[in-house]
């Protein structure tokens, strides 16, 4: 980055801003009084590891390649600096870390998806598998009085981070909270220069894997995600404590808040996108490719810039774009605010094929531990085509209703196919429906679950644990093979 993008005299300027008071009143005030009188006498220096800000021999802070800009407690004499506040490129504070004189950490405070204040408190709570925990919480607003407690993580000492802990329950967090935290950690890793991390804990899960990969790189090795789900499984049901075999880069990612609601992740271009309560991602990762219906596209422009859009996405196809974002996290394109939205479609519920069929296969997408909670819930769950404006899937209470965009779209690439290809996008249709339900379907089954007694939870896990999978996957190829018959043939029963 060249050291003209940043305008020193402006940081004093955007620590003032009303916006940021609650930010920056969460850092300790004698540091910030000292880092403001640094501030005063800054400059830029390039250096091997990016452009720095530093006085004399004092390290101020480091800019980042998206232009955010990461201010330091830094003790004099070259000592290692340990980050206070970072800041987007348009002057918005999103973390904040209280540290005492000599410099160890005690909270830090990090801006949601959402622009809610999320906190990590060091210590002062305990779990009964790990033992000492430091405790998430959130402020639901900048002046509530005592912050409200979501769950607790495993201990870490925060100035030397040597693992990534585990979470007690990240069903507690709200939507976007586990990968702000994830990617702080990361953050303070990479300042420490911390060698790559393990996860240590009972929960390692392909959910918690991808929420990694938003702040760290994950070994280069033949399956990353077979290697971290290793022993898992077996290590949930006996509630002990596991290495995952699999090592993670400290390399967070810049985080920026538009002034419109849109919220963009930058490490090497755009990442992710957060609008209007929706997540778009990029589909690959490291050669890895993640199974998501709201993507990031990654286009070259006729003028030869880059261009990344967020877009809806089905059977292999764009639905609609949404936003046209540069290189750099910038909106410079809004197609959806003049896309005319579908009118209101009456419901159709879901063929009893598609409900054999997922019934069987949706234990299968999960960790075998949660099959007997999935059995329990999917009878109970309304599950209907209908009209999602801007979306694929949308869930109300029990109710999940699904896109007949999808429908529409199936229909449309079945008819201008023939043969063994109908089938193959039968097949692919049945994928990605399995992928819209799956996570509403694993969450209504956790939520059951921790309603259950602790025996009758034990016994629970402890049947899932001995699934039979290569059974379960004979039962559902059996279920499945009507429903595949019925998609392929063009059947008008199993869709609206």
């Amino acid at each position: 980055m060249s050291p003209a993008r940043l305008d020193l005299r402006a940081l004093p300027e955007w620590l003032d801003r009303p916006d940021n008071a609650a930010w920056v009143g969460r850092v300790d005030p004698s540091q910030l009084i000292g880092l403001r009188a640094d501030l005063a006498e800054a400059v830029l220096v390039d250096a091997a590891g990016g452009t720095l800000l530093v006085r004399g021999d004092r390290r101020l802070g480091r800019l980042l390649p998206h232009g955010s800009v990461a201010l330091y407690a830094a003790p004099a004499g070259g000592a290692e600096p340990r980050r206070l506040l970072e800041l987007d490129r348009l002057g918005g504070v999103h973390l904040a870390v209280r540290r005492d004189r000599d410099g160890a950490l005690h909270e830090a405070w990090v801006r949601n998806l959402d622009g809610a204040l999320l906190g990590v408190i060091a210590g002062g709570a305990e779990h009964p598998l790990w033992g000492a925990s430091d405790r998430i919480v959130r402020l639901a607003s900048s002046a509530a009085a005592e912050p409200e407690l979501l769950t607790v993580s495993g201990a870490l000492d925060w100035d030397r981070i040597a693992s990534i802990p585990p979470l007690a329950d990240p069903t507690r967090l709200p939507p976007g909270a586990g990968t702000t935290i994830l990617n702080m950690l990361s953050a303070l890793a990479a300042d420490q220069g911390a060698a790559p991390l393990r996860y240590r804990g009972p929960f390692a899960t392909e959910q918690l894997f991808w929420a990694l990969a938003e702040g760290f790189r994950f070994a280069r090795v033949p399956d990353p995600l077979a290697a971290f789900l290793d022993g898992a499984a077996a290590a949930f049901a006996a509630g002990a404590l596991h290495e995952a075999p699999l090592d993670w880069t400290p390399t967070p990612h810049e985080r920026l808040f538009l002034p419109d609601g849109v919220y963009v992740q930058l490490r090497n271009g755009v990442e992710k996108v957060w609008w209007e309560g929706r997540a778009y991602y990029r589909l690959e990762w490291q050669g890895l490719t993640r199974r998501e219906h709201r993507i990031i596209r990654r286009l070259t422009a006729p003028d030869g810039r880059l261009r990344f859009v967020a877009t809806l996405h089905a059977l292999g196809h764009p639905l609609q774009d949404h936003l046209v974002l540069d290189a750099d996290g910038t909106v410079i394109e809004r197609p959806a605010a003049g896309a005319t939205e579908p009118g209101l479609e009456p419901d159709v519920p879901l063929a009893g094929l598609w409900r054999e069929a997922l019934g069987t296969l949706l234990p299968l997408e999960a960790t075998p531990l949660l099959a007997p909670a999935i059995e329990a819930v999917w009878p109970a769950l309304e599950v209907v085509w209908g009209t999602v404006p801007r979306d694929l899937v949308d869930v109300r209470g029990r109710t999940v209703r699904l896109s007949r965009a999808l429908a529409r779209r199936y229909a449309a690439e079945r008819a201008r196919l023939a043969g063994a290809a109908r089938r193959t996008l039968a097949q692919r249709l049945v994928r990605e429906v399995l992928g819209l339900l799956g996570p509403p379907v694993r969450r209504a089954a956790a939520a059951w679950l921790e309603g259950e007694p602790p025996s009758r939870q034990q016994a629970l896990l402890d049947s899932g644990a001995g699934l039979d999978r290569p059974a379960a996957a004979l039962g559902a190829a059996e279920r499945l093979r009507p429903l595949i018959d019925a998609l392929t043939s063009g059947d008008a029963r199993v869709l609206p």
